[in-house]
């Protein structure tokens, strides 16, 4: 199986993928050498030397993630975070063992330490315990084949490569990004460094040193080896706030353990007291060590530094794209208003690479609405990308005013998602950017020369377009912000706005971007397909407003959507036999028999209307539960497996239905309940639904899981049905034609959510013609 190619040129995947099969086969005899010590378990070395390389194959790994098939990728990290837990729970049991028998050493008086030699003896049961957990993960592992499955694979794709020159240079870039995104992490937690007593975050800190020692490591090969000195100081680090974490587990749990002992009277001394105090002085010594660390470090800026060394020989994208611009025969891919949307992005910049675009200018807004805005600031890194920030970009970093409505939940959104370097990449983006082509100075703006908030659109005023090639003092502008693809020239400017990649305004959802070039301009403008059901899948599942959602499907803006919204709901209130209309069409559409949906339908309805005392519903919720009724099992038209998910699925995705974003989701959600799984706090489908809504929708779901299975035979057997409700009973009589066994088994299986909500048994009553 080939590496896969989904973030680079060829070239570069070779390159990088390349170096990476070569540091995971490094790695590979190291883990396996231990396998043998431990199971004799004479030396705890092994333990500790398995355990570190285990933790650099899970360190490297993602970082090589598109180099692997992304199941294979995923089962193999599993299985080696499960040996790196086993193998860590005996090497901390170790630690902890040496440690207390070290302070043994040095207070010899044996009937004064009768506690701590008591705490020293239940560390080696344990550790003799835990090494039968190890022995057992150790032959799973083996048993798996997963080691020899990776190698297989890593020398596979090494011989795949060896006709392809290896190339520095292309995987300089990737080692770069990681090797800072791993250091903005560890320095995010400077925070805590000056708090003594903050452990949880100290703890953090020194996870945070681990992953950037190893991510180090593993591209310390294309340095020459000239990072040795910043790896020993982040391992320096790493090693401090490790024995400070250390004296963190010990001060936790020795008074616990001194209560129990003075609890069942097993010794009478105050050894563990004197033991706490011990460490205690020990976490204090170890914390002012790490403090004077790193204050000198900071003092001697040698944090940056070990940027500035993974820097080293690396051509800047910017330098790469303004020598580009020069080339006269150069095809430049023109971006604008991504918007988070990752799926687009890759779709856009696969068929520029297609169409020879190398090296793209982006407009701004790489944040805002989408589900990916560090994923999508990940991918243009890896690409020769220039970009200027945009207006929402400038809000996500939280420079402007504060937003309202939906604008707000996905600032909110889009803040909480960005990494702490993607933050930082977007907090150093320029509001413009002056370039060089071959005969013509080109501005990259995102809204106007004189304003990143302004539009300019297909029908901007001459005379504006006049005035702002005057402030823009260049030949060409480029731009953004109004998602419309157009070429204009006035008064010798030309203004380019590509549209947007991620998030249409003009009912097209494809994704919009542009190719110029610039001797003399040509300006190609592109609409391409991409999968923006995936795209709307990830937005649900990241617990966005199905108005997001919707907004991409459509193709409209979220004031477009949030407009449509109010009538729509006005008109469930007021018209719904359009709406029952629509969705018998639409289970018409995906069905080829419906009798059984208007059998559940008319059932649904009789229960519904009989229980109206004790749910006090409307007219509004009782549409609810018949277009959902109509639709429950249109996703049968995929296969019956999940099938109740898929119905949500293709209510949620169907753009003719006149439902509104929230109607889409509480339909959508009362149908996907009437089979299997009850609704839970986890489930997309009910985020942003109010506790109010979702208890509606528990409830309709409920009256429709019995009406289904009051037809589990699609027989339509039950010729009527009425219900009633006292006190603790809810009685259903059912009047039927025939055998009703099945249906009532079926509500026997289907009556819980029905019972749980109203608080009463569920009584069948069968009676025949």
């Amino acid at each position: 199986m080939t590496p896969r190619l989904d973030r680079q040129s060829c070239h570069e995947v070779a390159s990088y993928c390349r170096h990476g099969t070569q540091t995971l086969l490094r790695l590979f005899p190291t883990l396996e050498s231990q396998a043998d010590g431990i199971k004799k378990g004479k030396d705890i070395e092994y333990v500790h030397k398995m355990r570190v390389a285990s933790r650099r194959i899970r360190a490297a790994l993602p970082l090589y993630k598109n180099c692997f098939p992304k199941k294979r990728f995923q089962q193999w990290l599993k299985q080696i975070k499960r040996i790196t837990r086993f193998l860590g729970r005996a090497r901390d049991l170790d630690v902890q063992i040496i440690f207390t028998q070290e302070y043994l050493k040095t207070h010899s008086v044996p009937s004064a330490y009768n506690n701590v030699k008591f705490l020293l003896e239940d560390l080696v049961i344990q550790r003799t315990n835990a090494q039968e957990t190890v022995l057992v993960a150790l032959e799973k592992l083996k048993t798996s084949g997963v080691i020899d499955e990776m190698r297989s694979f890593c020398t596979q794709t090494l011989a795949q490569l060896s006709n392809e020159p290896f190339d520095s240079q292309a995987v300089l870039p990737e080692a770069y990004w990681h090797i800072s995104a791993k250091l903005d992490e560890f320095l995010a937690m400077e925070y805590c460094v000056h708090k003594e007593n903050d452990i949880l975050n100290h703890h953090k800190m020194r996870i945070h040193a681990k992953w950037l020692r190893y991510t180090l490591e593993a591209f310390s090969s294309l340095y020459n080896r000239k990072l040795s000195d910043d790896i020993k100081l982040i391992k320096q680090f790493q090693d401090t706030l490790g024995e400070m974490h250390d004296c963190d587990v010990w001060i936790e749990c020795i008074p616990k353990l001194n209560a129990k002992i003075k609890a069942e009277h097993i010794n009478e001394d105050n050894s563990l007291s004197e033991f706490l105090e011990f460490v205690k002085l020990r976490r204090r010594e170890l914390y002012c060590d790490f403090v004077r660390l790193w204050d000198q470090k900071k003092t001697n800026d040698a944090f940056e530094q070990i940027r500035r060394n993974v820097g080293t020989g690396l051509v800047s994208t910017e330098t790469f794209v303004r020598q580009e611009l020069l080339n006269p025969k150069a095809r430049i891919g023109v971006l604008a208003d991504i918007h988070g949307n990752l799926h687009a992005l890759k779709a856009v910049i696969q068929d520029a690479e297609q169409r020879g675009v190398s090296t793209f200018l982006n407009a701004g807004d790489l944040t805002g609405f989408g589900a990916f805005p560090t994923e999508v600031i990940q991918l243009l890194n890896s690409k020769k990308t220039l970009s200027v920030t945009g207006n929402f970009d400038v809000e996500v970093l939280g420079k402007a005013k504060k937003s309202n409505g939906e604008r707000k939940l996905a600032i909110r959104y889009a803040r909480k998602e960005l990494t702490k370097q993607c933050e930082n990449y977007l907090r150093g983006l320029p509001v413009k950017l002056i370039l060089e082509t071959t005969s013509k100075k080109l501005l990259l703006v995102h809204g106007s020369p004189e304003s990143i908030d302004e539009h300019i659109c297909k029908d901007t005023p001459a005379k504006r377009l006049k005035e702002l090639g005057e402030i823009a003092q260049a030949d060409i502008v480029i731009i953004g912000h109004s998602h419309e693809q157009f070429l204009r020239e006035t008064n010798g400017v030309s203004f380019i706005n590509p549209g947007s990649v991620g998030r249409p305004y003009d009912e097209n959802p494809q994704a919009a971007y542009a190719i110029a070039a610039f001797n003399p301009l040509s300006v190609e403008f592109v609409r391409i397909d991409y999968d923006v059901r995936a795209a709307a899948s990830a937005m649900r599942h990241k617990k966005l407003p199905e108005s997001f959602v919707q907004m991409l499907l459509r193709g409209l803006s979220i004031d477009a959507i949030t407009e449509e919204d109010q009538i729509r709901k006005w008109e469930m209130e007021t018209n719904c036999p359009n709406m029952k209309k629509c969705s018998r069409k639409l289970a018409e559409k995906y069905l080829e028999n419906v009798s059984h949906p208007e059998q559940v339908r008319r059932m649904a309805l009789k229960i519904f209307d009989d229980l109206e005392n004790l749910h006090h519903f409307n007219k509004r919720e009782r549409c609810w539960l018949e277009c959902a009724a109509l639709l429950h099992d249109i996703g049968l038209s995929m296969g019956i497996n999940n099938h109740q998910k898929n119905s949500l699925k293709l209510i949620l995705d169907d753009t003719e239905m006149p439902f509104s974003s929230e109607e889409k989701r509480i339909i959508g959600s009362i149908a996907r309940y009437h089979r299997n799984g009850l609704p839970k706090e986890k489930h997309y489908n009910l985020s942003c639904l109010c506790d109010e809504t979702i208890l509606k929708v528990k409830a309709l779901s409920s009256l429709l899981r019995v009406a289904d299975a009051l037809d589990f035979t699609h027989q339509s057997i039950v010729d009527q049905v009425k219900a009633k409700a006292g006190a603790k009973k809810i009685n259903i009589e059912c009047l039927v034609h025939a055998s009703p066994t099945q249906e009532e088994q079926a509500v026997d299986k289907k009556k819980d959510l029905l019972e749980e909500i109203f608080g009463r048994k569920l009584v069948l009553i069968w009676k025949k013609r």
